[in-house]
């Protein structure tokens, strides 16, 4: 019997100093993974955007002013994915594997109907977060976090399907389909929201803790480029247009995204 109280008193003695050796530390660090649904808010009546997905790595950092309040922040690399349908006409020009912005096109150039497109596009992310957190309940403690999550675009590249015509005008039947294309001009570099998260830390060992996350994030910047917003965008980076009395009006579709975010992520 006494050596099982011992026994007893001695687990438990680790179970709080390994505990504890987290809780003390004022900075932690390490790898983060997840994976988020995006929920597309058109702006307009003229397209619809379907719920997308999105797959997210990168370095967490938690950096805590003291037991239970802290600030959550790190890089991260966000893959993205979501798909749009044009209700109206909407084209675009292309050469080769460019579409091509208004500022470069020319009469050489071949134009595309777009009845659906799948964007495809990279971002750096930079969330900062208020973090309040409880103290250990043996290996166990909970938190909420607050903030804002900061995305800048790196790059993107669309999957097109809709009709494709030559440079007279005259439609390609061999062209119903443009994969994999490069698309400046068409994302805001610039993809804000704020959010709401709550998650819990288990401690492995020592210093070492297993996080669980899940967030959602309210968007409130336009995910595509518009004529005059941040960072100088112009009319003229724009590629797609609608054409009115046989001229060219370049169109900006409308687009907010939200997401519902699940990261785990092992500090130390």
């Amino acid at each position: 019997m006494k050596k099982i109280l011992t026994l007893t008193l001695v687990a438990g003695l680790m179970f709080n100093a390994s505990a504890q050796d987290a809780a003390d530390k004022k900075v932690m660090a390490g790898l983060t993974f997840g994976g988020a649904l995006n929920f597309n808010n058109p702006q307009t009546n003229t397209m619809d955007a379907k719920v997308g997905g999105d797959f997210v790595a990168g370095m967490a950092l938690n950096w805590n002013f003291s037991n239970n309040i802290g600030l959550a922040t790190g890089l991260e690399f966000d893959f993205n994915r979501f798909k749009t349908n044009s209700y109206n006409s909407v084209y675009f020009d292309y050469d080769d594997k460019e579409i091509v912005r208004q500022k470069d096109a020319s009469a050489s150039n071949s134009s595309f109907l777009v009845d659906e497109r799948k964007h495809k596009s990279i971002y750096l992310s930079l969330p900062v977060m208020l973090k309040f957190q409880t103290n250990f309940m043996g290996y166990m403690r909970y938190y909420g976090k607050f903030g804002v999550r900061n995305s800048f675009l790196l790059m993107t590249r669309t999957d097109n399907t809709g009709q494709g015509y030559d440079q007279l005008g005259v439609v390609d039947k061999d062209v119903t389909s443009l994969d994999d294309m490069l698309s400046p001009g068409v994302m805001s570099v610039y993809k804000g929201s704020i959010g709401l998260s709550a998650g819990a830390e288990y401690n492995i060992t020592g210093s070492t803790v297993l996080v669980a996350e899940l967030g959602y994030y309210y968007g409130f910047s336009e995910v595509f480029r518009q004529e005059g917003s941040l960072f100088g965008d112009d009319e003229k980076d724009l590629s797609l247009y609608q054409v009115n009395g046989g001229v060219k009006e370049y169109y900006t579709p409308s687009v907010k995204q939200g997401q519902l975010l699940l990261k785990l992520a092992v500090l130390f």
